[in-house]
């Protein structure tokens, strides 16, 4: 299942699943660990992904939500089948299990397809899911998800997204931000996240010559107001 994972993103195993006599849920913060608001030269450096043995624990540590049988892998009314990726871009997909989220119910996957990568979220009871483009973290409901990119990973994701799960559907919306990273929830309806400060960009938008240094990035916030998600502008 691994034979041409991630091509061009070093794996590392920062995130270790937990014993099967526990359930936690799952955390990906180490996914945004080299970034480059830290002054990382990778942002794929820091993924947890395609890791051996991870997928094991992390469905025994599912105590029976999750199944694997040879390439099926089964949540609840979701059936997922990998049909290995190769270079000829013949349209395959390989998924692994990540974790899930206990508050919400709802399981993350990882698909690797040819050129292109996303973490998909799936409510097992219902079989709806959605895909996005960077690894995603929960509010402390679990109700709202965010990802954030910076345009380092294969499929270019480069802003912020964020989920709601409510009333059994997701609704998605993305918010433009100059090289977001190192989000952090503050409350259901607050994200705290880094973005660049916009005096590096020159006149027509470029960015400025030279290595930016993690000082480059500002501190804001994505906040909810009437439904929908809304980013602070950053300070020079």
């Amino acid at each position: 299942m691994r034979s041409v994972f991630l091509a061009g993103v070093a794996l590392v195993s920062a995130l270790a699943a937990q014993p099967a006599t526990a359930a936690p849920d799952l955390d990906l913060r180490d996914n945004y660990a080299h970034r480059r608001c830290h002054g990382g030269e990778n942002a794929g450096e820091g993924l947890t992904v395609g890791v051996p043995g991870q997928e094991a624990k992390a469905i025994a540590a599912s105590q029976g939500r999750v199944k694997r049988s040879g390439k099926v892998l089964t949540l609840g009314k979701v059936r997922l089948k990998t049909r290995m990726v190769d270079g000829d871009g013949d349209g395959g997909e390989e998924f692994e299990y990540l974790g899930g989220w206990a508050r919400s119910g709802l399981e993350v996957v990882f698909v690797l397809r040819y050129e292109d990568l996303a973490w998909r979220l799936i409510d097992p009871r219902s079989g709806q899911s959605i895909e996005m483009g960077g690894p995603p973290l929960a509010s402390p409901s679990g109700k709202a998800i965010a990802a954030v990119g910076d345009d380092s990973l294969i499929n270019e994701f480069n802003g912020i997204e964020i989920v709601d799960y409510k009333d059994g559907r997701f609704e998605s919306q993305a918010i433009d931000a100059d090289y977001a990273c190192d989000p952090v929830w503050l409350s259901d309806e607050v994200l705290q996240l880094k973005v660049l400060s916009p005096k590096y960009r020159d006149r027509n938008g470029e960015l400025l010559a030279g290595e930016l240094p993690p000082s480059a990035w500002r501190t804001t916030k994505v906040v909810r107001k009437n439904g929908e998600w809304t980013l602070v502008a950053p300070k020079p």
